[in-house]
């Protein structure tokens, strides 16, 4: 089996652990593939080929990112895309996605025998139309979430549900969260926790300028459309996937959101369940 190694070098801890990384994955038999923008740190790694960027993951068999939930959404997205399987390794902090800590390393030797489960976690697709043209489409693993600009002031927001107006949200901001997103910012808000393989989507505001504002959890093929109400002084709406990078939503604009044809495939070789995660990393500071 063929291993895509991507560590997040702005992480501590990350080169260390991908040392290990790498010596576990030769040892259960892999062979392990790096980018070559990370050959001056890891050119000495025993096996380890580099490859460019865009050959890394088509390339492989199975994508294991090295840092925090971040690197695992970013490369869970890229594998999703080309039909691979991903294992987070966590050298970060929270790291609910990640299936390993470094003391678990040993346990690559299952994957190669194929003692391990798949879990498929459901993908949001966001499409951005302007003047009703498409002009972007892009893929969340957690959620999409639209929100105030830089001046401090509610937001306007129209939602509708296969075409049907569900509300108008006067608020800081609205979360569409898949199952895997609700221990994220939805839950933070006071959305629901959602097993992860579970397929659904939860719609949750952001500080509402109501009582009447509940989170919501709508079935996987419920199809959204977001816009703006009205353009208020001082006041920006702005949207992001997965907080990688924040966009205006201009008030000619409106926003498709539905469950993507494509899943992410998490490896878990833990015997430990979603519960037993939960609770671990929410009473991590008890």
């Amino acid at each position: 089996m063929i291993a895509a190694v991507i560590p997040n070098l702005t992480r501590e801890k990350a080169a260390p652990i991908t040392r290990e990384l790498a010596a576990g994955l030769r040892e259960a038999g892999f062979e392990t593939l790096m980018s070559e923008a990370n050959r001056a740190a890891f050119g000495d790694i025993p096996g380890c080929r580099f490859v460019l960027e865009s050959e890394l993951i088509p390339s492989s068999d199975v994508v294991f990112p090295v840092g925090g939930d971040g690197s695992v959404i970013r490369a869970a997205k890229q594998a999703a895309v080309n039909g691979k399987k991903i294992l987070g390794v966590n050298a970060g902090n929270l790291a609910y996605l990640c299936g390993i800590d470094s003391e678990d390393i040993p346990l690559l030797g299952k994957i190669a025998a194929g003692e391990y489960t798949i879990q498929k976690r459901m993908l949001l697709e966001a499409s951005l139309f302007e003047d009703g043209v498409k002009k972007s489409t892009e893929l969340c693993v957690n959620d999409i979430v639209f929100c105030r600009g830089q001046k401090i002031g509610l937001v306007d927001l129209r939602v509708k549900a296969n075409e049907k107006p569900i509300a108008d949200y006067i608020a800081d901001g609205v979360i569409f969260a898949t199952p895997t997103g609700s221990t994220a910012y939805s839950m933070s808000a006071g959305g629901p926790i959602v097993e992860p393989t579970l397929e659904a989507v939860l719609l949750t505001a952001i500080c509402p300028h109501s009582l009447a504002f509940r989170p919501y959890i709508f079935g996987a093929d419920t199809v959204f459309t977001v816009s703006g109400k009205q353009k208020t002084e001082g006041t920006d709406i702005c949207y992001s996937c997965d907080g990688e990078r924040t966009t205006p939503l201009e008030i000619n604009c409106s926003m498709e959101i539905k469950k993507s044809d494509i899943s992410a495939m998490f490896i878990s070789v833990k015997s430990d369940n979603f519960i037993d995660v939960l609770n671990k990393k929410t009473l991590r500071n008890k």
